[in-house]
């Protein structure tokens, strides 16, 4: 059992490496969604990104002890299931996610020994273009560019960091590490 956090600042890709990642092994790893009681948008399923839940189903999730790191976000609940992650164990897969320091503190106490965090980061000029390349306005992409400075920081606390510029070489990267942390659990 492996569970894999890819974090970083907006703009780095690691929605890209995610997929990439998923796309190169589809039998071997599996986005985990968060669970949220917000509504499913146009163009969401179950899983996908989330598993949605009613509130009064998210509290009985986390008065169970199944919810086990939780935030409410722009007055929506979003947590993390352990049903959810040991159902993509039972599949044969690894879960892998993006969260941030908080969630991965979470997971590591939820799952000692089994999470392996990788912080990507990329040249902010070229962040500066991700950005501005899928459409993103001016003055966000300024508050995400003052955020990498603050993300960066916290790069030290991550297990393992590569560079996103080129993204099929940042996939094969993570791609190699994540697979040797997989087969020294075996």
């Amino acid at each position: 059992m492996l569970i894999v956090v890819v974090e970083g600042p907006s703009g780095v890709g690691k929605d890209s490496i995610i997929k990439g990642l998923i796309a190169k092994r589809p039998d071997f790893y599996e986005k985990m969604p968060s669970v949220t009681n917000r509504e499913m948008r146009e163009g969401e399923a179950q899983g996908m990104p989330y598993y949605f839940v009613s509130t009064a189903e998210f509290e009985k999730m986390q008065g169970a002890g199944d919810i086990f790191e939780w935030t409410m976000r722009h007055g929506t609940y979003r947590g993390m299931s352990y049903r959810y992650i040991n159902e993509i164990f039972k599949r044969g897969h690894v879960p892998i996610k993006d969260c941030d320091l908080i969630g991965v503190n979470a997971l590591k106490k939820a799952y000692p020994n089994r999470v392996l965090t990788i912080f990507v980061t990329a040249p902010k000029e070229q962040v500066r273009a991700r950005l501005s390349s899928r459409g993103d306005k001016e003055a966000d992409i300024e508050v995400r560019l003052k955020d990498y400075d603050n993300y960066i920081k916290e790069a030290g606390h991550y297990d393992n960091q590569v560079q996103n510029i080129v993204l099929d070489e940042a996939i094969r990267e993570i791609d190699e590490i994540i697979v040797k942390a997989y087969e020294a659990l075996l």
